[in-house]
């Protein structure tokens, strides 16, 4: 059974908002949405859901397709922030297993499968138990190494160009407004800039809210400091000189002697890390918002 969700009014009438909701029936909640062509109709994961409706009858599994953006409430109950997510549910409701992003499919199918032999709550969630012999200090030292490795990861991006903007898209397909006009914005200033696409690596999507401990996106660093989200830059805009007098970024502007001939730097992961010394962004910052 596939039921398509296309807004919160839907998810209500399914009963899917219920405190109760899915009890007493295996489920799989297929979060998506148009923009994101892996997850939308004809991509990769919406075939592989169409595929696994077509076997779900017999194996007593709904599947519900949800469009995540259309369906805030749904969305927030199960802690959606990136498509495609999956949420696998097991008889008593109780989430077994989720996949939140990546372009994995053969992962979908893996994770259904072990839904629909799955006996009960327990019978599945004593697979995934650790091992009694696993130690705690082993599984912090990991979480550590990991965390490390992000954090490494992260720096490396942040000043892979002196100006870059972590967005939803491209500067010349971006998926959300907010990250439309902070483009607009570097594009009027006529400055060559460097951006990564959170869109295709949950990972640094996620991470970087941590790492920088700003929430939302898009996000905008210069010299390898954080200078703020789209209200930051609208404020520097306003000031006399906007972005390039405030910031000082005329060695930025296109056209100058040390700039790039191109408004935008591709995406990359090179460790190019600039030598010039760091702005001192601090106090203007302090003093916009004071």
């Amino acid at each position: 059974l596939l039921v398509d969700i296309k807004n919160d009014t839907e998810a209500k009438a399914a009963s899917l908002l219920d405190a109760s909701a899915l009890s007493g029936q295996k489920s799989v909640l297929f979060f998506y949405a148009e923009w994101h062509e892996p997850s939308a109709a004809g991509g990769p994961f919406d075939m592989v859901v169409k595929a696994l409706a077509g076997q779900s009858g017999t194996d007593g599994v709904n599947i519900y397709r949800v469009l995540a953006e259309e369906a805030p409430s749904l969305s927030q109950k199960y802690n959606v922030t990136t498509v495609p997510t999956f949420i696998f549910l097991n008889s008593d409701g109780a989430a077994i297993e989720r996949i939140d992003g990546g372009e994995d499919v053969a992962r979908v199918t893996q994770c259904y499968s072990r839904l629909a032999s799955s006996a009960s709550t327990t019978t599945s969630s004593s697979s995934t138990q650790p091992s009694p012999t696993q130690q705690p200090e082993e599984q912090s030292e990991e979480k550590e190494e990991e965390e490390q490795t992000l954090n490494n990861r992260l720096q490396s991006l942040i000043t892979s160009s002196p100006i870059m903007l972590f967005l939803k898209g491209t500067p010349n397909a971006p998926k959300c407004g907010f990250s439309r006009q902070a483009i607009e914005m570097l594009t009027e200033s006529n400055l060559t800039f460097g951006y990564f696409n959170i869109l295709e690596d949950d990972e640094v999507r996620q991470g970087l809210k941590s790492y920088s401990d700003w929430p939302t996106y898009p996000q905008f660093y210069v010299k390898g400091e954080l200078v703020g989200g789209l209200d930051i830059m609208k404020e520097l805009m306003e000031e006399d000189g906007g972005l390039v007098s405030q910031l000082e970024l005329e060695d930025y502007v296109i056209g100058t002697s040390t700039s790039s001939s191109s408004a935008v730097v591709e995406q990359t992961e090179d460790t190019t890390t600039s030598t010039t010394t760091a702005l001192s962004l601090n106090d203007k910052l302090q003093q916009l918002i004071n």
